[in-house]
């Protein structure tokens, strides 16, 4: 029976992103991840020639704890607006409901379809790409296979750091608040020690590989026990909001100029209805904690001169907007606004106007927690500028190419491959420009300036190409 929902729960993965996403451009993307593997193994020598080898090991290791936060994120907050988004449909997950199953069996499985979706998915083709080019680079074919077998535990860490906090704030905030700490309290107590379990196992070969694995699908397990044995459905409250949308409606009239604000004050009131503003928290606080630590650590923790400034953060916090914006399309069904004398430009407008003005303050307060820690408050005021234009140039493009479909959009090759040739080059020169602050202050900050007007002069493009990019298209 755990084998079929398994395998149930993988059917129905691929057919929710294919159907999102065109079918090629699905299967598209692990040929994107084979190119992106070669390409890296190919470049490594010459990326990596003057960071210290540990270091980009470490480097590496974050990086796919992000990403299991990331995608845990996305899968373990955004189950319940599947379920919204899709109430004429069955899915798997809510099977609990109909059948003799318990929720915790049920949610553990989804769990391991999790794991398993995204080892086929990104790891295998990744793995396929990084031995093709060990036949350019340095690394052995098998020195390769032993890194990427120690990089899986740290996404799987990822992922269920991700699954821990979704159980608990199921329970409460102040439950999720605390996991998400003593997670964060227990990664660096790893880092002061000797390590992670599984970096040092590759460089080493002690301690074993399991542990890694021990370690990283603990929190999964508590996870599993803490959701009980069913899935409890909260109930809408008895509330009218008839007054609530007249005062918010008129509130929002001074947005006519980018948008219709009928639509924005029906879309600001779902987001306080549907409470998706704490989970954008939540799924945006996870990995920028992470980020925060990371900061702090590489400042006081290693003996090395890495110029990780707040400007620097303030371009990974903007990027990570993305994140905000694509919780917007999950909030609810959009497929009644069909009966509406409304067309899809008006609700992506709407929504990117939300975004800019609702959810602006979760990055600011990162930015502010960042710049404390950092000792450069005197950057702030910069480092947000540089955050509001990254965030509404990556924000606006995205919704200019995906439009309501932002999370499964970004599955097709071609889209994800046009998303990272215009996000990524900007927020290198960035990166650059703000690791360059200290030695040409003068020079950086017309640079940085500059830089930020053209992103936000592109910006102004892409929201005017929204009307003729999504006219002809339906809600449903």
């Amino acid at each position: 029976m755990n084998r079929l929902l398994l395998w149930r729960m993988l059917q129905e993965e691929v057919r929710l992103n294919s159907s999102f996403a065109s079918r090629r451009g699905f299967w598209l993307f692990p040929l994107l991840v084979v190119g992106a593997g070669l390409l890296a193994t190919a470049l490594a020598a010459e990326l990596t020639a003057d960071v210290p080898y540990r270091e980009v090991l470490l480097g590496l290791h974050f990086s796919f704890l992000f990403y299991g936060l990331f995608t845990g994120g996305l899968a373990f907050f955004g189950s319940d607006f599947l379920e919204r988004i899709f109430g004429h449909y069955a899915l798997v997950t809510s099977l609990p409901e109909t059948q003799p199953l318990s929720y915790r069996r049920v949610i553990g499985i989804y769990f391991c379809k999790e794991l398993l979706f995204y080892a086929l998915f990104t790891f295998a083709p990744l793995t396929l790409g990084a031995l093709l080019g060990t036949h350019w680079s340095f690394i052995a074919p098998e020195r390769m296979l032993r890194l990427l077998a120690s990089l899986l535990p740290s996404f799987c860490a990822g992922l269920a750091g991700a699954f821990l906090v979704a159980s608990l704030y199921r329970r409460s905030l102040y439950a999720a608040v605390a996991g998400g700490t003593v997670m964060v309290l227990a990664l660096g107590t790893l880092l002061a020690g000797d390590g992670l379990p599984q970096l040092m196992w590759y460089l080493d070969g002690s301690p074993p590989l399991p542990l890694g694995w021990g370690l990283a699908l603990l929190p999964a397990l508590v996870a599993t026990l803490l959701v009980g044995e069913f899935h409890e459905q909260a109930l809408p409250p008895v509330q009218g909001y008839r007054e609530q949308y007249r005062e918010t409606l008129a509130g929002s009239e001074w947005s006519r100029r980018w948008a219709v604000p009928a639509v924005v004050a029906k879309e600001r009131l779902d987001l306080q209805r549907s409470r998706t503003g704490i989970k954008m928290v939540f799924s945006f606080a996870v990995p920028l904690s992470m980020l925060v630590f990371v900061n702090w650590f590489l400042d006081r923790g290693l003996p090395l001169e890495v110029e990780f400034n707040t400007i620097f953060w303030g371009v990974m916090v903007g990027f990570f907007g993305t994140m905000l914006y694509s919780w917007l399309n999950t909030m609810d069904d959009s497929s009644f606004y069909a009966t509406l004398p409304l067309q899809v430009p008006d609700l992506v407008r709407a929504r990117l106007v939300l975004f800019g003005t609702v959810t602006w303050w979760i990055p600011a307060l990162f930015m502010g927690l960042i710049a404390l820690l950092s000792r450069e408050l005197r950057l702030l005021p910069l480092a947000i500028f540089v955050m509001a234009a990254v965030g509404l140039y990556v924000v606006s493009y995205t919704a200019w190419i995906t439009g309501l479909r932002t999370n499964s959009s970004l599955y097709d090759a071609t889209i994800f491959a046009r998303f990272f040739l215009v996000s990524v080059p900007p927020m290198v020169l960035l990166a650059i420009l703000s690791m360059a602050l200290e030695q040409a202050l003068p020079v950086v900050m017309v640079a940085l300036s500059f830089t930020c007007l053209v992103l936000l002069l592109a910006t102004q493009l892409f929201y005017g190409r929204i009307e003729h990019r999504w006219a002809g298209e339906e809600f449903d």
